[in-house]
């Protein structure tokens, strides 16, 4: 190890030039004449004690000369200054040494603070020379930011295969200015023309706090200058001990939408769930698994897992909730088994429902209409009923915006689903539904297909560039349905803010430039609507009234839903039509339940294979509409 670098010898040569510095502002008041050997021997050791005090407490003591910059000259001369004057202090009124003069102060102060500097600048110099050996062995990057984010950073790549070469920072005071030793060396426009000048291979975005305008455009310079780039951890991850601040990651186009971040009413639901038995269904899901993690973090009593897919709920139990204080039930099962589940709730007294099991594919469902039915409208019907009987006292139904003006049979299911809840009687369960849209990296979304559309086949598949929808993150989403839960009444039907329609195009485009691609390398196939699909998905329906709630992003729609007993008439001949009629018949049966189903007889064709359809427009030969 380099000397310069040893904290003891660092010690050893600071006292070192204090005791210099105090000797030769003697020797100079005095023309080098007087010594003065009896005032020095008692004033050296208080001099070294007030110095390496007030060095303490500016924390100069044992900071390593490769990360001093501009703002430790500052508080190295505030702490020369308060040392001086204590020292004054100290010999003039507590030793009683008036006959010093208090030019010999004044010039050791001085004399201290040019000597501790050159020492630090005379230190650096190893350093350099050791960064020098090893800069041809490592990754050269550039790093946006130049804060707090950014000297973090640069502390922690010495560990690392990296050095920085350069910050950029698009506040012109920072220009010219050295953060660590590396200095900055333009604004964000310019990444492009300094990529190619220093060489960089990579640039790391240290902007914790970086609105999602201008995280695009970072990804887009560093698109136009064909390198990668990586960004550090936000602060809600770094606040919450997810990600250390060098553990960098690929970009998520969550990060992207333009969002403000949800502030939460935490107290409010751990207030609801702490002691609780809770039971979530479709818990391997995507929205099924984010709020099983986070309702654990609630310390509920129990915490039971349900879902018929048992690798998946495997992978829940492995990994997502490993580590979970609360205990937790893993239950492989189908929740339409209503005795099964009349067992599993009557056995482990559960209390509240998170229902997140359902059919949920436009497509799929269909081509598949007698199975999105039984899951997700007759299943549910007598699901409702088997937990009240059971004694729970709270039960939510995950709905969806598809559920508004329906086009396709899943968005049918959702508003039965809807209407089933919402009618729900009882003294003593509160019913309530959640409706919202597309979250952002679940299973079947939108975003991994056009991921691995661009890595494999250099193309993405876009339905319709009119195609608008409204997007959220996983965990943002589950957060506002807890919120929901702690607000709703019986009956309600709760709409999460979704924030502004996002054109898939435009997705489509994002993620192009966020895999390091420009536009026109990737086609663009347009494939058309599929059967169901609506070209713009709406959250309230037109006799909807939109109604505030204590949350500030939870709405509630107050409409009209049919009476109870009609509806379960209409219910039972439907079940009835499902396993004897054809598909038309049940649309139509459908149609007269939901009078707002966007389906006519004339419409009465046989559905196209979606799987074919989309097999056929995944081949690269079908790429005859690329734009």
């Amino acid at each position: 190890m380099i000397f310069g670098a040893h904290v003891y010898w660092r010690f050893l040569l600071q006292s070192l030039a204090v005791c210099a510095a105090l000797l030769l502002a003697w020797l100079l008041r005095y023309d080098f004449v007087a010594p003065g050997w009896r005032f020095l021997q008692a004033a050296i050791p208080v001099l070294l004690c007030i110095r390496w005090m007030g060095m303490g407490a500016r924390r100069l003591t044992y900071e390593n000369p490769q990360y001093s910059d501009i703002r430790d000259g500052y508080a190295l001369l505030g702490a020369i200054l308060a040392g001086s004057a204590a020292f004054y202090a100290v010999l003039r009124f507590g030793y009683g040494m008036t006959g010093v003069p208090l030019s010999v102060f004044v010039m050791e102060g001085i004399l201290s603070f040019l000597l501790l500097g050159a020492l630090k600048l005379v230190l650096r110099i190893p350093v350099h020379v050791e960064e020098g050996s090893k800069r041809e062995r490592k990754a050269q990057v550039l790093i946006a930011g130049a804060g707090s984010a950014a000297l973090q950073l640069l502390k922690a790549l010495p560990g690392t295969s990296l050095v920085a070469v350069g910050l950029v920072d698009d506040d012109p005071s920072k220009r010219g200015l050295r953060l660590a030793g590396v200095p900055v060396v333009g604004g964000i426009a310019e990444i492009p023309a300094l990529s190619a000048r220093f060489e960089a291979a990579e640039v790391l975005i240290a902007i914790p706090s970086a609105s999602s305008s201008e995280m695009i455009r970072i990804a887009d310079a560093c698109a136009q200058a064909r390198v990668r780039f990586r960004t550090v951890p936000t602060l809600a991850e770094l606040v919450n001990g997810t990600y250390a601040i060098s553990e960098f990651r690929d970009f998520n186009l969550d990060e992207l939408l333009g969002r403000e971040p949800v502030r939460l009413e935490s107290q409010r639901i751990l207030a609801r769930l702490e002691g609780e038995v809770v039971l979530v269904t479709g818990a391997a899901g995507s929205i099924g698994s984010e709020l099983c993690r986070q309702i654990a973090r609630c310390q509920p009593a129990r915490l039971i897992c349900v879902d018929r897919a048992e690798t998946p709920l495997f992978h829940l139990q492995q990994h997502v909730l490993c580590g979970a204080e609360s205990e937790i039930v893993y239950s492989v099962v189908d929740y339409t088994d209503h005795e099964r589940m009349r067992q599993l709730l009557m056995e482990y007294g559960v209390r509240v429902i998170f229902h997140a099991a359902a059919h949920k594919h436009v497509p799929m469902t269909e081509s598949n209409p007698y199975e999105g039915l039984k899951n997700n409208v007759f299943g549910l019907m007598r699901f409702v009923d088997i937990a009240d009987r059971a004694g729970c006292t709270d039960f939510l139904l995950i709905s969806s915006d598809k559920a508004v003006h329906p086009g396709s049979l899943m968005g049918c299911t959702k508003r039965l689903g809807e209407m089933i809840v919402g009618t729900h009687e009882s003294a003593r369960m509160r019913c309530v539904s959640v409706r919202f849209g597309n979250v952002l990296g679940s299973q079947g979304s939108v975003v991994p297909l056009f991921r691995k559309q661009i890595q494999t086949q250099q193309m993405v598949t876009v339905t319709d560039p009119r195609m608008t929808r409204y997007f959220m993150t996983i965990s943002e989403a589950v957060s506002l349905v807890l919120e929901a839960f702690t607000i709703g009444e019986q009956g309600n039907i709760l709409v999460l803010d979704m924030g502004a329609q996002v054109r898939i195009l435009d997705l489509a485009k994002t993620l192009i430039r966020l895999s390091g691609k420009r536009e026109d390398e990737i086609s663009i196939v347009y494939t058309g609507i599929r059967p169901g699909e609506k070209l713009h998905e709406e959250l309230f329906y037109n006799h909807e009234e939109r109604l505030p709630t204590p949350a500030p992003k939870v709405m509630r729609a107050h409409g009209h839903l049919p009476p109870k007993q009609v509806l379960r008439q209409h219910l039972q001949e439907l079940e009835f039509l499902r396993s004897s009629a054809d598909t038309n018949t049940i649309r139509a049966k459908i149609k007269q339940i939901i009078p707002e189903y966007q389906w006519e007889p004339a419409q009465a064709r046989e559905v196209e294979s979606c799987a074919a359809q989309e097999a056929r427009f995944m081949h690269p030969s079908t790429r005859t509409q690329a734009v």
